[in-house]
């Protein structure tokens, strides 16, 4: 857990800074910002609870990570899909994909964690 926590602290940081740094003193500052700030304020508060070994709201956080990344991919991805110009397509496109794959693996190492604090129970199971 401790893994996923500074993980989770690291990436809200640097995502959060980033859109800032981006967006401040402009006028979409808010409605463009948004779901990003959503997203870390949830990967923060999902590290300050996992200090007592809570692994679902950490899942939780983590897969609404995936799902912002997931659309933000889609959207640069498109760009390079179709040949449409933009600058930077590639690498932001590079970029998402490997974020996406990090918040992948903490959502499934997330969902190992639990899993072996219940004593390895599956939902449905006997």
């Amino acid at each position: 857990m401790k893994t996923l926590q500074i993980l989770a602290l690291g990436l809200a940081v640097l995502m959060a800074g980033g859109e800032i740094a981006r967006r401040a003193g402009t006028p979409t500052f808010i409605p463009l910002a948004l779901d990003e700030l959503a997203v870390c304020a949830a990967l923060l508060w999902a590290a300050w609870r996992a200090r007592r070994d809570e692994a679902p709201p950490m899942i939780a956080a983590w897969a609404g990570y995936c799902g912002l990344v997931a659309g933000l991919l889609a959207e640069n991805a498109d760009y390079l899909i179709h040949g449409r110009e933009k600058s930077g397509a590639v690498f932001y496109t590079v970029t998402l994909a490997v974020m996406l794959a990090v918040g992948l693996w903490a959502v499934a190492r997330g969902v190992r964690l639990a899993r072996r604090r219940e004593g390895g129970s599956r939902p449905g199971g006997s």
